[in-house]
């Protein structure tokens, strides 16, 4: 038989451990969470000013690296989440090539989610007009019936890979994932 010390020193035990753990730890024990959203981040695509015209000319390699790098930051930011599964593409990597440009190609990388197992298709798109102003665009499609349900974008001044990490932060923070900062 409990007495009251015993339950008394038991709950000043519960209380230490949910004060030892974080808040988002805490939260998650306290309500269940909701079912992980699973997300397929295809390659970024480019439009560069600067060589419209030239049909010889390719994308410099140093933003070619910055669209490689924003794509990564944006997985890490789902992924610290906690309410977001990235999907690989990898095992899709032909099909993923074969229907690049995705900007072009009117919600060709929907199939490519879905059959990856994803929830959400999301493809991101970087209008360069010079090295002062750039955009970066995201925009997710649900993979099961194709409908655009988020579009957004960020105006980057200037060209450097500090600048190209605050603009993805930036619209996690304020488009992508608001719902979350909302509650």
């Amino acid at each position: 038989m409990a007495t009251a010390y015993d339950v008394l020193r038991l709950t000043s035990l519960v209380v230490a451990a949910l004060l030892a753990i974080g808040p988002s730890q805490r939260s998650a024990i306290a309500a269940p969470s909701a079912a992980v959203q699973k997300i397929a981040i295809f390659p970024f695509d480019i439009r560069d000013v600067e060589i419209e015209g030239d049909p010889f000319a390719k994308p410099k390699q140093e933003d070619l690296r910055r669209m490689k790098l924003v794509a990564e930051e944006l997985k890490t930011l789902m992924e610290k989440d906690g309410k977001f599964a990235v999907v690989s593409l990898e095992p899709l990597a032909k099909d993923v090539e074969a229907a690049s440009p995705f900007n072009k190609c009117d919600a060709c990388e929907v199939p490519i989610a879905k059959q990856a197992g994803a929830d959400l298709a999301v493809t991101g798109y970087v209008d360069k007009l010079s090295d002062a102003l750039i955009s970066l665009q995201l925009f997710a499609r649900e993979a099961e019936s194709g409908k655009l349900v988020k579009a957004m974008s960020a105006e980057i001044r200037g060209n450097t890979d500090e600048l190209w990490l605050h603009g993805i932060r930036w619209l996690w923070r304020n488009r992508f994932n608001v719902e979350a900062t909302k509650q």
